[in-house]
C-alpha cells in the first residue's frame, strides 16, 4: 500500500487552504477525489441562518455576546425559485450551546474553557406566518404550512415587515408595536370597535398598568366620538375616582379638552360636580327591582325565594316603600314567608336607602346613560364615595337597564350602536357564586347578540369562571406573575397563547400582549403613557385651532 504520510493536511490552521487527496488501486485504475476548498466569507457563516427543525419551531445560532430578546419577531427571507416569502417568528427561548460535548464550559482546553468560535447561542422561535405577494403585487400575510429553506438568513423584523399589521389593526388606538424592548413607532396597535361587543378583557397585576390602559382606551374613545365615527358607547363606573381628573398626579379624562364632546359624566362627589361637563348622579326608587338587591349578598333560599316573589305581591313602582313598613310585612308573612327572612330582606333595603343617597324620588340619570351610550360616547359614572357594594348595586342596575333597553331594540329591529360595560375588579360578579354571577353572566353569554358586551379588567383572571371566559375574543394582557392566572388565560384565549408563558412573566411596566380579532397572531404592544398620550391629542387639536384661524381647510382624523 502506498505511504500516504504526504496525503495529511498541509496548514490545518488556514482557513482557506485545505486540500486532501485519497489514492486507492483496484487492479490498473486509479480513483482520486479532487481537491475540495471552503472559503470564509458572509456566506459561509453560521450564524443567523435557520439550521433546524420543523413546522412547529425554528432554530438558528447567533454569536455568544450578541444580544437577543425573548418576544423579539424575527424575519426570514425564503428566496428559493419557486417562492419569494417572508417568514416571521417570535423567540421563545434563548439557550447557550456550543460545539462541544459534555461540559464544555467547566473542562480546561488548551489556555482557557473554550474557543470562541465554537461557542454560541441558540434561538428557539416560533412560526408566526409568512408574508407573500399575489398577482397585483400585493403583500399578504397568511399561516405558513411549509418551512423557509435551511441556511435561510434570520434578521430583526423591521417597519417593512410590520406594514400589513398597519392594515388590519383596528380604529381604537392604544400603543405601539413592541418587537423587544424597541417601539416600532411606525405601526399603531389598535382595537377593532366591530369586536367590542364580542367582551374585552384587561388582565395584570397590581402596578402594570391596568388604569392607565383603560384611560388610553377611554380617550381614544372620546376621540372617536367626537369625530361622529364611533360605533359603540363605553361606560365606565369608576369606584375610585381616579378617570375623572386623575390621582397622585396623573391626569384624567377630562384633561382632554379636545374631545370633551366625547363623554358624558356623572359623580356623587360635590367637588366634580363644579365641572360643567358633570352631572349629578341620581336613580329613581321606581328603576329598582328586586333582582337588583339580589346580586349584593350570599341569600338563604328562603330568602331569594322571597325576594323573587316580591313582585308579585307589591307594585313594581312601590315596593322598596311597601315592603319595609308593618304592612307589607304582613302581605309577605301572608305568602307564608318567615318573619326573620322579611326582617333581613327589610334591613337590607334601608342600608341600600340610606348609603345610596343618589336614589331619589324625583329624577334620573339612567335615561340620560342609556341614551348617550346609543349616541356612540364615553360614559363615565363617578362615584368615589360609595363602597363595594353600592358600587356593585349600582353596576347591576345599571347593566340590566342596558341590557333590557338594547334587547328590546333588536327585537324592534331597531339596534343601533353596541356598547361596553366596565366591570373593575371583574372576579367579583364573574367568578361564581349563583347572585354575583347572574347578571354579568347573561351578559356574557347573549349579550353579544343585542350589541352589549363586557370589557372585564381584573389581577385575578384565575378567579373568573372558566366558560364565561371562553367568550371573551379581546385580551389585553400586562404581566401576570402568577402561574394559574396564565393558565387560564392560556385554557380560554381563542389564539395560542401556550408558547407565551414565559414572555408574559417578564413584561414590564405598560408593555402588552394583545389578542384579538382580525390581527392574525398575538401582538405585542407598548401601551401609550396616558399623560404623553393626553399631552398629544391636546397639542394636535391646539395646532388645528391655529390652522383654522389662519383660514387652512383641514382634513378631517
Amino acid at each position: 500500500m502506498a505511504d500516504q504520510s504526504d496525503d495529511i493536511w498541509k496548514t490545518p490552521s488556514e482557513v482557506g487552504s485545505l486540500r486532501e487527496q485519497a489514492t486507492t488501486r483496484a487492479g490498473e485504475e486509479t480513483f482520486r477525489l479532487k481537491s475540495q476548498t471552503t472559503k470564509s466569507d458572509d456566506d459561509s457563516s453560521p450564524y443567523h441562518k435557520i439550521i433546524s427543525k420543523d413546522v412547529r419551531e425554528y432554530h438558528f445560532i447567533v454569536p455568544s455576546d450578541e444580544v437577543v430578546e425573548l418576544g423579539e419577531i424575527v424575519s426570514i427571507q425564503d428566496r428559493r425559485a419557486e417562492r419569494d416569502a417572508t417568514f416571521l417568528a417570535r423567540i421563545t427561548d434563548i439557550r447557550h450551546d456550543s460545539n462541544y460535548d459534555g461540559n464544555w464550559d467547566t473542562v480546561i482546553r488548551g489556555d482557557g474553557f473554550y474557543d470562541s468560535d465554537h461557542i454560541f447561542c441558540r434561538v428557539v422561535a416560533e412560526p408566526l406566518g409568512c408574508i407573500t405577494k399575489d398577482d397585483g403585487g400585493r403583500e399578504r400575510f397568511r399561516k405558513s404550512r411549509t418551512i423557509p429553506a435551511k441556511f435561510s438568513p434570520v434578521t430583526k423584523a423591521e417597519k417593512d415587515e410590520f406594514r400589513f399589521l398597519a392594515e388590519v389593526m383596528g380604529d381604537i388606538e392604544v400603543g405601539r408595536l413592541r418587537n423587544g424592548s424597541r417601539e416600532v413607532k411606525e405601526i399603531p396597535v389598535a382595537l377593532a370597535s366591530d369586536a367590542m361587543d364580542h367582551h374585552m378583557g384587561v388582565f395584570a397585576t397590581t402596578g402594570m398598568g391596568k388604569s392607565n390602559f383603560m384611560k388610553v382606551f377611554a380617550a381614544s374613545c372620546m376621540k372617536r366620538a367626537s369625530s361622529k365615527e364611533s360605533k359603540f358607547g363605553l361606560l365606565i363606573v369608576d369606584p375610585h375616582g381616579e378617570y375623572i381628573f386623575g390621582k397622585k398626579g396623573t391626569k384624567g379624562l377630562l384633561h382632554l379638552d379636545r374631545y370633551r364632546d366625547g363623554i358624558v359624566c356623572y359623580s356623587t362627589d360635590p367637588r366634580h360636580l363644579k365641572d360643567p361637563l358633570v352631572s349629578q348622579l341620581t336613580v329613581k326608587r321606581s328603576e329598582i327591582l328586586p333582582q337588583d338587591i339580589e346580586v349584593l349578598y350570599d341569600w338563604t333560599a328562603a330568602q331569594r325565594e322571597a325576594l323573587e316573589a316580591v313582585s308579585r305581591i307589591f307594585f313594581d313602582e312601590a315596593w322598596l316603600e311597601d315592603i319595609i313598613t308593618p304592612e307589607g310585612a304582613a302581605k309577605m308573612k301572608a305568602e307564608d314567608f318567615h318573619e326573620k327572612t322579611i326582617g333581613r330582606i327589610s334591613r337590607t333595603i334601608k342600608t341600600i336607602l340610606d348609603k345610596n343617597r343618589y336614589i331619589s324620588d324625583i329624577t334620573s340619570s339612567i335615561p340620560g346613560i342609556i341614551s348617550n351610550l346609543l349616541a356612540g360616547k364615553v360614559v363615565l359614572v363617578d362615584i368615589p364615595t360609595l363602597g363595594e357594594r353600592s358600587e356593585l348595586f349600582l353596576l347591576s342596575l345599571l347593566s340590566r337597564t342596558i341590557l333590557d333597553r338594547y334587547r328590546r331594540e333588536s327585537a324592534e329591529g331597531a339596534r343601533g350602536r353596541s356598547c361596553l360595560i366596565t366591570v373593575e375588579e371583574a372576579q367579583r360578579v364573574l367568578g361564581g357564586g349563583e347572585g354575583s354571577l347572574a347578571r354579568f353572566e347573561s351578559i356574557a353569554r347573549e349579550g353579544r347578540k343585542f350589541g352589549v358586551g363586557l370589557c372585564a379588567v381584573t389581577q385575578q383572571p384565575k378567579l373568573i369562571d372558566k366558560q364565561l371566559l371562553s367568550q371573551f375574543n379581546t385580551l389585553v394582557i400586562l404581566g401576570l406573575a402568577d402561574r394559574n392566572d396564565r393558565t387560564r388565560l392560556e385554557e380560554s384565549a381563542k389564539q395560542d397563547l401556550s408558547s407565551l408563558d414565559v414572555e408574559i412573566q417578564t413584561l414590564e411596566k405598560g408593555e402588552a400582549i394583545i389578542s384579538t380579532l382580525d390581527i392574525p397572531f398575538p401582538v405585542p404592544a407598548r401601551i401609550h403613557l396616558y399623560e404623553r398620550y393626553l399631552a398629544e391629542l391636546n397639542r394636535e387639536g391646539r395646532e388645528e385651532r391655529r390652522q383654522k384661524s389662519r383660514g387652512f381647510n383641514l382634513p378631517p382624523d
